[in-house]
């Protein structure tokens, strides 16, 4: 069988990298296509602009999963989310083996992050039970078909039997998502930007998965994959206006404040305050933001002790990605610090891989800020109160060519 062509569109965000694949897809019938996207918008997206005959999985009695298998046996184009891909069974996989599918990935997938669904109780007595044991490698190992357990316990054993669960330092469960699938299609490719930076990138440097890196660029016809190229952000430079001014100095927070520890410790609660206040003066006083040109965020966690009059609707992930939802706003305040899980980036260090944090805060917080208008060229503000990100961005902002290849080594 030969091998699957992997090919990473990357590109920045709103340079047309979905319209490259809408143009790909109609101009390529002989293809089955899956598309694989974060947000039901989108998915809308594809079925509307293509020529093709898109289907979506809907849930009529026996489940989305189900269903896409239906599809997937029929050769049917498909559109779809995520979340559903992240739940392909063998069935799934055997489909898009035989039927030779093409998958175009919008954004990265998170391919392993923390499995909370199991308490370390459950795991405990698993393991006891003779239910479960973990191997050389960490991963979670179901032994014994005989026995019986709880049906609660059903979606751990699936996860089990398909490598999928992997303890770290013998008491951190992860998910991961096993990498046999990318094997599968005739072709995959990859919309994102800065793809260095993505957990993908560096699962992908794990197992030995190969792939070419392309970047989109518009031509006389519509638009066309290029060798990949560094983006010229000298345009950015003009219309980001990031504040700067007494808001950055009253919380004195060192590298590691705002991130998530730092808003789940009892010491900072005066400090949160503060920047629940700094967050309203920003939006009230500063830029004088009516309530539907805002865009901000904070941890999940954290967004019910910094919302505020004015704003508080105006609340979007911090993991936001490909969505033109809130292409309309401009005043922004991006209340977050961001480091990988330390459960992820401990797997890879095991495994002789170190993921760059800043680079990886980088991609993340550059992904939220072109949910806005910035995407079409348009100027925005942005109060970034963590000294650590905002130097990332504005590092970004200046980047040349040499700052680049220092950056992602």
């Amino acid at each position: 069988m030969e091998r699957t062509k992997i090919t990473v569109i990357d590109s920045l965000m709103g340079t047309g990298k979905t319209t490259w694949a809408i143009e790909h897809i109609n101009n390529n019938p002989e293809e089955n296509i899956l598309y694989i996207t974060p947000f039901l918008d989108e998915v809308d997206r594809i079925i509307k602009n293509t020529t093709r005959e898109f289907k979506e999985p809907l849930n009529h009695g026996n489940g989305k999963l189900s269903a896409i298998n239906e599809m997937l046996a029929c050769q049917m184009d498909i559109a779809s989310t995520h979340a559903l891909f992240r739940t392909f069974n063998n069935e799934s996989r055997e489909n898009i083996r035989d039927n030779h599918y093409t998958l175009i990935l919008d954004e990265v997938l998170n391919v392993i992050e923390p499995y909370d669904d199991v308490k370390p109780d459950d795991m405990k007595f698993l393991q006891k039970g003779g239910f479960i044991t973990i191997d050389d490698e960490g991963y979670a190992i179901w032994d014994n078909e005989t026995l019986d357990y709880d049906i609660k316990y059903n979606e751990i054993k699936n996860l089990a039997n398909s490598r999928s669960l992997i303890y770290v330092n013998q008491k951190l469960l992860l998910w991961r998502y096993p990498p046999e699938i990318f094997s599968l299609f005739d072709n995959i490719y990859i919309l994102t930007y800065m793809f260095d930076a993505s957990i993908l990138k560096y699962y992908f440097d794990l197992y030995g998965i190969e792939y070419d890196a392309k970047s989109v660029v518009r031509t006389d016809t519509g638009y066309d994959l290029a060798d990949y190229f560094v983006p010229d952000l000298s345009l950015y430079r003009e219309k980001i206006h990031i504040y700067d001014g007494k808001l950055n100095n009253n919380l004195n927070n060192k590298i590691n404040g705002l991130s998530a520890n730092w808003f789940k410790s009892n010491i900072n609660k005066e400090k949160i305050q503060m920047l629940k206040n700094n967050i309203y003066n920003y939006f009230q006083h500063i830029v004088k933001a009516k309530s539907e040109t805002i865009m901000w965020t904070s941890f999940k966690e954290s967004k019910s002790k910094l919302k505020g009059k004015g704003y508080s609707n105006r609340h979007v992930a911090c993991n936001c990605r490909s969505t033109n939802e809130y292409a309309n706003t401009y005043n922004l305040a991006y209340c977050v610090n961001i480091y990988l899980h330390p459960g992820v980036s401990q797997f890879f260090l095991q495994r002789g891989i170190e993921v760059d944090q800043d680079l990886y805060a980088l991609s993340e917080m550059i992904q939220w800020i072109w949910r806005s208008r910035i995407r079409n060229g348009e100027e925005i503000n942005i109060y970034i109160p963590s000294k650590r990100m905002r130097g990332l961005l504005e590092e970004w902002l200046n980047m040349n060519i040499e700052y680049h290849e220092k950056l992602v080594g």
